[in-house]
């Protein structure tokens, strides 16, 4: 089925959905969400909830949410770059552009958010995939903006030690929390962005998962390929509960602090993000240091094209990634 007929067809099930299942309860099944007792604050962290603060600390240590990679410092180091890869993707999906990162003398912390790759609650007979759904069944803004907070501070860390710059590269889910992050903490800055189709503006399909927002642990198909899915059944509410939240956190901080040096890649056929209304809205805020890459997949990309997916040579095709690649790089060290 071609992505838009897809797209019609996604839409009419939601609605379909959301008129014969008012009678159903939001808790059917699944881990009850962590109670981290905690407020939106300029950081993004309470900083009264000390004990929530450590327990967040720990469960990403133990459930490897965040992962260095080096870079090649023949030529000395360009800098430090967070990574954050979009909403039910594989982590592991963004390794090609990690590698090109690395490979020009930058690098990588890589940030699963929770629900996506290792980034679940570990429980003794239960399988992985059943352990991340339901993992992923209770995110939250919140919880994914301090996520993104932690991981921050450790690039900040390295930035400063070794006198470089930050960086945030980051795909349609990942962009977005990092421009909220930027946008909301008075301590969060990065020098250059490499924004994916940043999921700042959204299509109005997408808002039909709005219908069923009471029903957390309801779980949508997803269109996309099912080797880029964390998760293969599909995405929880809960999860389009938590875009929209960091939507609406966005859109009420975005100012001129998020006016640095930014590289935008996106396909004027992406499902989801509307190229006119990300230019519209560039416009609006005046961020006159921001630029658009026009993606055009070749005949080498997938058979089965979904054009939201453009983070490797296999979605965008093997000639149209390289040209994005020297782009990027060109951008991020000149």
């Amino acid at each position: 089925m071609r992505p838009r007929l897809a797209a019609v067809a996604m839409a009419g099930f939601i609605i379909a959905i959301g008129t014969t299942l008012i009678f159903l309860e939001a808790s059917s099944g699944g881990l009850n969400p962590q109670d981290l007792d905690m407020e939106s604050n300029p950081t993004g962290i309470n900083a009264s909830s000390e004990g929530a603060f450590d327990d967040i600390i720990k469960s990403q240590s133990e459930d490897h949410s965040m992962k260095w990679f080096y870079g090649d410092t023949t030529g000395g180091l360009k800098g430090v770059a967070l990574v954050i890869h979009g909403l039910n993707l594989r982590p592991d999906r963004m390794q090609p552009l990690i590698s090109e990162l690395t490979g020009s003398g930058i690098d990588v912390l890589g940030l699963s958010l929770r629900g996506h790759g290792d980034n679940y609650a570990h429980i003794k007979d239960i399988a992985e995939n059943q352990a991340r759904l339901e993992t992923f069944k209770n995110v939250s803004h919140q919880l994914w903006l301090n996520e993104a907070y932690l991981a921050y501070s450790q690039l900040k860390a390295r930035g400063a030690a070794k006198d470089v710059p930050l960086f945030l590269t980051a795909f349609s889910l990942g962009g977005l929390i990092g421009l909220d992050l930027m946008a909301s903490s008075a301590d969060v800055k990065f020098d250059k962005l490499i924004l994916f189709a940043p999921a700042i503006r959204l299509r109005p399909t997408i808002y039909l998962e709005r219908v069923l927002s009471p029903f957390t642990h309801l779980v949508i198909p997803s269109m996309a390929p099912a080797t880029y899915l964390a998760n293969k059944k599909g995405t929880p509410i809960a999860a389009y509960n938590a875009l929209f939240d960091t939507l609406n956190q966005f859109n009420q901080n975005a100012d001129q602090k998020l006016n640095v040096p930014t590289l935008v890649f996106i396909d004027k056929q992406d499902e989801f993000i509307p190229l006119e209304k990300l230019k519209k809205l560039v416009a609006e805020k005046k961020w006159t240091r921001w630029q658009f890459y026009i993606v055009e997949k070749d005949k080498t990309a997938e058979k089965e094209r979904f054009y939201h997916h453009i983070i490797d040579g296999s979605s965008t095709g093997k000639a149209v990634w390289r040209d994005m690649m020297a782009a990027m790089s060109a951008f991020l060290i000149k």
